[in-house]
């Protein structure tokens, strides 16, 4: 999934990997989140998060914003570049999504991803 997922992006012409796609796509939730909390969502530590937002920043897709009032805290936002992909990513990311489910009955999905989850669950 993950590697046809930057396959998709790439071949449509987005600077975006799918560990970016993480980041960009809670983003898209709740712009302005904390670094701290974007690593809760994706289930990643924060050396790995911080290298890919580093890597972010350098291609202009978000920027970091120092907390009014602890400068250790750094608020992620997305640029106004990342916010005009947004569609389009979206879109992308659901065609993978589609294509990897196709012939699969929708209960047996459901509970793959129920089992899935359970198994990240049991993981915490």
């Amino acid at each position: 999934m993950n590697s046809r997922l930057n396959q998709n992006f790439d071949s449509n012409g987005y600077p975006v990997t799918y560990e970016q796609w993480q980041i960009l796509s809670r983003l898209y939730e709740e712009d302005g989140q904390t670094q701290n909390q974007i690593a809760l969502l994706i289930e990643r530590d924060q050396a790995s998060v911080s290298r890919l937002i580093d890597n972010m920043v350098k291609r202009q897709l978000v920027k970091r914003v120092p907390h009014p009032h602890d400068r250790r805290i750094k608020h992620i936002f997305l640029t106004e570049e990342s916010k005009h992909m947004q569609r389009e990513l979206e879109e992308l990311a659901l065609k993978t999504i589609s294509k990897a489910s196709d012939h699969i009955h929708q209960e047996d999905l459901e509970t793959c991803l129920r089992v899935l989850d359970q198994i990240r669950k049991n993981f915490k």
